[in-house]
């Protein structure tokens, strides 16, 4: 298979972002990760396959989906509504009832692009981007797919295109650092101190990340590294547990951390993939709630900025 011929799941390409790096940007967004976070507000985003997601609003309940199911996998409930068996659906590689619904409330998230296709996104976008801007890889986690992002890494800087990668940055040390070669700007997640309670919260430990995190703070990667936590209520937004990620970053030799303030916006896909929200009782964070959270960050002489949008 030719290089320009590798193929990648990518479930999102959101163009105009400015939420992901310095300038307006071309957010790519890769399926896949190693972590299982119990808050994702991608879930989409952790399968390695195409999938069938449901939007009830547009259903007209014609049951054509019902008849076109060679699994007999869906069926309707009393209410008239259809019921979807996710030990099917989500193994499912032909998509008979996405085919047969007219209303598009059977869609499927994930799509195989080739390197080419996303260059050609790249030199469609690239004349509104300005000068700070470039392109996001995000996820799921996109280093996950070795093959894929390796070539497009590599052809982005070969069209000297700014490249930011958000990561988990649980992978190897060497392919961390092999992808790297060909990024300019990274931000990489911290989500508990705790390596237990880390474990229960993404269903793995924290010590590959932090030894990464370590590793590439005393390398001499010539790249901006800003740290994120995303705050979530209950998880890890006790102020112990804020100090210890500041001490750590500093400690590190790292300069940056962003506080990102919990937000709701993936509750809808939960519903769509027929999976239970498990913070469905938990309203949104707002920005200025954080801010105490922001002094203790500054308290051990770090930049911190909170919100989305990138002030750098």
């Amino acid at each position: 298979m030719a290089s320009g011929d590798t193929r990648g799941l990518v479930f999102d390409i959101q163009g105009h972002s400015v939420h992901d790096g310095p300038g307006t940007r071309t957010t790519v967004f890769l399926s896949g990760c190693p972590l299982s976070c119990v808050w994702c507000c991608n879930p989409e985003g952790l399968f390695t396959k195409p999938v069938v997601v449901r939007r009830e609003i547009k259903c007209k309940h014609c049951g054509r989906c019902v008849e076109a199911c060679p699994h007999h996998a869906i069926t309707v409930n009393e209410a008239g509504s259809a019921a979807f068996d996710r030990a099917f659906c989500d193994v499912c590689t032909t998509h008979e009832c996405v085919q047969n619904c007219y209303h598009e409330a059977l869609e499927v998230s994930g799509k195989w692009m080739t390197v080419d296709d996303l260059m050609a996104v790249f030199k469609r976008d690239r004349q509104f981007w300005g000068s700070r801007g470039g392109v996001t890889f995000s996820g799921g986690e996109p280093l996950l797919q070795r093959e894929f992002i390796l070539e497009v890494l590599r052809r982005c800087r070969e069209a000297r295109l700014h490249v930011c990668i958000e990561t988990t940055a649980c992978v190897s040390e060497s392919y961390l650092f092999e992808a790297l070669k060909n990024v300019d700007w990274m931000f990489v997640d911290i989500k508990q101190m705790d390596p237990e309670r880390h474990k229960e919260l993404t269903g793995v430990s924290n010590e590959l990340i932090l030894s990464n995190i370590k590793a590439l703070a005393a390398s001499d990667w010539p790249g901006f590294v800003v740290v994120r936590i995303p705050v979530i209520p209950g998880c890890n937004d006790s102020e112990e547990n804020i100090r210890a990620t500041a001490k750590f970053v500093k400690d590190a030799g790292l300069e940056v951390i962003n506080l990102l303030p919990f937000h709701r916006l993936g509750e809808s896909k939960y519903r769509q993939l027929g999976q239970h929200y498990a913070f469905e009782d938990h309203p949104g964070t707002p920005v200025e709630a954080l801010a105490p959270l922001k002094a203790l960050v500054e308290a051990e002489g770090l930049t911190c900025y909170t919100g989305w949008k990138t002030p750098f």
